[in-house]
């Protein structure tokens, strides 16, 4: 599903803490108004007006987490303020209209709503921990199969290999050979030094602690480029140098994911990593002209995005998925700096 672009959440969350903060104000008015005895259908509209500002907020409150909280939050003031409404127009009627107090119904009904879905908020949180944790553990059993494969099937393979060569040339007698055996092992222990550096890199980037993070990047989009499967350009000249620790490896490790998951599942010809800045805005976007989203993620694509996710939130950004116009796919990391 396409999600609201960075510009339209801003401004959407700009709308909301509008419409709270005129929410908030009015119903305090309306309070003092109501404790004092001012004018009673002055007290109403200002009370009507302050509801209207928090149901003007609730459609608008958008995010990943606790929008239902909010939202509840939100009908509670609302349900508040019709109450205040209610009480306004019975004492303007000089409470000869007992009929009135059947407007209160709405407000119950409000009250009502916010606690369904404050128990909704609790039970999606929990569910959502629920997945967080199972994606968590088999994402990280996976991650240690694909290790153990990835060491039994070529260095310890290979480390094997080496040692037979050398017990053949403890046997031999040929100055020749020996030379020649050694060379061929020297070789060998050389591309093994090679495969298990690139493991490391893998584990943690090097780059990232002697480079920074913009050098870092740029090596692992001219690494994914090298190997062959797809042509990968590289544009992060608007990467701040002044990043926390926690935060440029989290970026680092959520475009490695979105590179890795372009290369394997994509069947993509090109991928193309750039930065914006919109003022305080960070904008990070990976594209690729492959397949585009599947209607349901394979389950290790679904680990990775989880694990993509969860690097995101912990440094407070956030990420989407969307399909541009010309077809592959589009993931965007937006951090407010």
């Amino acid at each position: 599903m396409t999600r609201p672009s960075a510009g339209r959440r801003w401004w959407s969350q700009v709308v909301v803490r509008i419409a709270v903060a005129a929410g908030i104000g009015l119903t305090a008015t309306s309070v003092v108004m109501e404790l004092t005895d001012a004018e009673p259908r002055f007290e109403m509209w200002v009370s009507v007006a302050a509801g209207a500002a928090f149901l003007i907020a609730v459609p608008l409150l958008q995010g990943d987490d606790d929008v239902l909280t909010g939202r509840a939050r939100l009908l509670v003031g609302a349900g508040s303020t019709a109450v205040l409404a209610v009480i306004g127009l019975w004492r303007a009627t000089g409470r000869a209209q007992p009929a009135v107090l059947l407007l209160l119904v709405p407000a119950l009904l409000l009250f009502v709503t916010a606690l369904l879905a404050i128990r909704e908020a609790g039970l999606a949180r929990q569910a959502r921990r629920v997945r967080q944790l199972r994606a968590r553990f088999q994402g990280q059993e996976s991650e240690r199969r694909r290790w153990a494969q990835e060491l039994h099937d070529q260095t310890l393979q290979d480390l094997a290999a080496i040692e037979l060569r050398l017990a053949g040339l403890s046997g031999s007698q040929d100055p020749q050979a020996l030379a020649a055996g050694v060379q061929d092992t020297r070789v060998m222990v050389r591309e093994q030094i090679g495969v298990l550096r690139h493991l490391i890199t893998q584990m943690r980037p090097l780059a990232l602690d002697t480079l920074g993070l913009a050098a870092a990047v740029q090596d692992l989009a001219r690494r994914a480029d090298a190997a062959g499967e797809a042509t990968v350009t590289c544009d992060v000249t608007d990467l701040p140098t002044d990043l926390s620790a926690e935060t440029q490896v989290a970026i680092y490790r959520i475009i490695q994911e979105a590179l890795t998951n372009a290369m394997h599942h994509a069947s993509c010809r090109t991928i193309a990593v750039r930065t914006d800045r919109h003022g305080s805005e960070l904008e990070i976007t990976i594209q690729d002209d492959g397949v585009g989203l599947p209607a349901e993620d394979p389950s290790a694509l679904s680990f990775g995005r989880t694990g993509m996710r969860e690097r995101a939130d912990s440094i407070d950004a956030q990420l989407t998925w969307t399909t541009p116009a010309g077809g592959g796919t589009s993931v965007t990391l937006s951090h407010h700096l």
